[in-house]
């Protein structure tokens, strides 16, 4: 609230939102109607820490500063997961030419030699909890 009433008061609304959704378009609208997408705290950390930054107001740096700790420290103790998880795993794996892959879809593509063999479609999963609740091998 204080950036919106400061960004109003000094006469650069505008600029502020239409940066802030600019780089929405850009960073989160593509990636957002995947079933797999999961905003990492890492991920909200960098989006919402590089709109934070007027230089002249302590509460905005120190906004920022807790955003690229965020950032910081999810990379640094989770690693920098993709935030399409499952689908960006499968889509290296298939780009790379994993020969698993190739397997694993001829198998889906063509089920007629399997006799008691059955593959199972990826699950999508839980956007709450980033688990596959409904997984059960």
């Amino acid at each position: 609230f204080l950036h919106l009433k400061y960004a109003y008061h000094n006469g650069i609304i505008l600029m502020k939102v239409v940066e802030l959704l600019v780089c929405a378009l850009f960073f989160i609208a593509p990636l957002a109607p995947s079933p797999y997408f999961h905003l990492h705290h890492w991920y909200f950390g960098w989006f919402i820490g590089m709109h934070a930054n007027f230089p002249d107001a302590w509460w905005s740096r120190a906004v920022m500063a807790y955003c690229w700790g965020l950032y910081i420290n999810g990379i640094a103790v989770y690693g920098r997961d993709p935030v399409l998880t499952c689908e960006y795993s499968y889509f290296l794996s298939v780009d790379q030419g994993c020969p698993y892959m190739d397997c694993y879809q001829e198998a889906l593509l063509d089920n007629t030699h399997a006799t008691n063999q059955t593959v199972k479609q990826m699950i999508t999963p839980n956007w709450k909890n980033c688990s596959a609740d409904s997984y059960h091998p």
